[in-house]
């Protein structure tokens, strides 16, 4: 299992008492089952109320993953369908380092 590496693009875009940004979230060449790990350092925070992805994960011209948080186990996933009407299976890709999601994080919300 590998972690993720974390390019912060904004801070704060939407505004509000939690803090917010949006990052572009780089999978690892060691990807396993359940994904990869993140801390909430990684995105400038202590907690994480949400990750929202904005999009496919990319890993080339012709791939792309949908993207499933695990905030309970601090990872996030790639999901993939087979076949047309089939529905999302983790990846069994180990090296998605070519693999990038942009995604929002909320967090540090002080009433939670």
């Amino acid at each position: 299992m590998g972690a993720v590496t974390v390019v912060i693009r904004a801070r704060n875009p939407i505004g509000g008492v939690a803090t917010s940004c949006i990052a572009d979230v780089t999978f690892s060449g060691t990807y396993a089952a359940g994904g990869d790990t993140f801390t909430p350092s990684q995105f400038g925070m202590t907690t994480i109320l949400g990750i929202l992805p904005l999009g496919p994960a990319v890993g080339s011209a012709t791939t792309g993953r949908d993207v499933m948080p695990d905030l309970t186990n601090s990872k996030l996933r790639l999901l993939d369908s087979a076949a047309a009407g089939s529905p999302l299976t983790e990846t069994a890709t180990a090296n998605q380092a070519a693999t990038v999601a942009r995604v929002l994080v909320i967090g540090n919300h002080p009433y939670i």
